[in-house]
């Protein structure tokens, strides 16, 4: 009887033991369960709205293997939502899903499911860390029903934890608003061709000549904006151009010139030309091959006359620019001109500038 009394006892005791187990498994689950979905963990959707909100609950980070990689729960986590009404309710819309991290330094990635996360992609986002990650559902396309929001962490801190949003938008962004009409005089654009004339240049073994404008290689430009007249400097030639702008019936027309500065001669490189845009005093310069100096005039009259400087700047042997405008205060006393000039270059390695305080009759020492 004892032997009986003991042996039912131990069964008992074994019933019971298993019977914890076994809640306590179930527990377990469940709120292991839980533990994979963000908070609340569903949704339903309509065209009408309202629109849908959660947050994440995951409790890791460092998925950077992507969603193929993630733990779910630990550096993953799910949304699941419904998408109510039909396709056709939803013409014109669709649905915005955007996760938001809480702070730059977290990044998250975005992948939409139709069904359950081993279902079909819908539409994935990858922005870098603190930008906001946005995919869309187009219901005319991807149909209603049941569709997962996977977030993944990829680099996020454990603490830190996204707030996600669904919400019905226009399939397609609002037009922006017409422009406003233009009621005043209307500009016109017009390309004019340099005739290609041979013209007249100097070199330094005689009179030669060149196709006026062609084959500049780096040409410059610069305007008279108290004349009117346009000027290209193109190899040894600098040429004035005048504008027909009486609107003639035959259409447009332009008068080409060459008056080239006595200093644009051979053997020169990097002819550069540059207008004042206040005075309309336009210089020509050209380096002299790959001696370091250049050569350089100015003309107040359109090339009517030239000013040559003195002798020839130093200079780099290439990328010569000239520049110039108003003076930054103080103002240096005496001057003769209103505006300094600037004149630059480079030397391979080195690169120095010299200014002139006399609109280039004299320049300074290279700085």
């Amino acid at each position: 009887m004892k032997t009986n009394s003991f042996s039912i006892s131990a069964r008992v005791t074994v019933s019971t033991l298993f019977f914890m187990i076994g809640f306590v498994l179930i527990l377990l689950a469940l709120t292991t369960t839980r533990s994979r979905s963000a908070t609340p963990a569903t949704g339903t959707i309509n065209p009408a709205g309202p629109a849908l909100a959660w947050d994440g609950t995951a409790l890791g980070t460092g998925s950077g293997g992507g969603e193929g990689t993630c733990v779910e729960g630990t550096n993953c986590d799910t949304y699941t939502f419904t998408v109510g009404g039909t396709a056709a309710d939803w013409a014109n819309q669709r649905i915005e899903v955007r996760i938001t991290p809480p702070a730059s330094q977290d990044d998250y990635d975005l992948v939409i499911h139709k069904t359950d996360n081993n279902g079909a992609i819908v539409d994935t986002s990858g922005n870098g860390a603190g930008v906001p990650e946005k995919a869309h559902i187009n219901p005319a396309t991807d149909g209603v029903g049941v569709f997962t929001v996977h977030v993944i962490y990829f680099t996020t801190l454990p603490t830190d934890q996204y707030h996600g949003t669904a919400t019905p938008v226009p399939l397609l962004p609002p037009a922006p608003p017409a422009a406003p009409q233009d009621n005043g005089p209307k500009v016109g654009y017009e390309n004019f061709e340099v005739p290609g004339v041979l013209t007249p240049v100097t070199t330094t073994t005689g009179p030669t000549v060149e196709w006026m404008g062609r084959n500049a290689g780096e040409p410059s430009i610069g305007d008279n904006w108290n004349t009117g007249v346009v000027n290209l400097q193109s190899d040894l030639e600098t040429l004035f151009v005048n504008f027909n702008t009486s609107c003639p019936a035959n259409g447009q027309s332009a008068t080409w010139v060459n008056r080239a500065a006595p200093t644009s001669q051979v053997i020169d490189s990097d002819p550069i030309g540059f207008t004042d845009r206040q005075t309309g005093r336009t210089f020509a310069a050209e380096l002299t091959a790959t001696s370091p100096t250049c050569k350089i005039s100015y003309t107040d009259d359109d090339g009517a006359t030239w000013v040559p400087s003195p002798g020839t700047l130093a200079s780099g042997i290439d990328h010569e620019t000239i520049g110039g405008g108003p003076y930054h205060a103080p103002i240096p006393p005496g001057l003769t001109y209103p505006n300094a000039v600037y004149y630059c270059s480079q030397d391979l390695v080195a690169a120095f500038c010299l200014r002139s305080d006399d609109g280039g009759t004299t320049w300074g020492p290279p700085v």
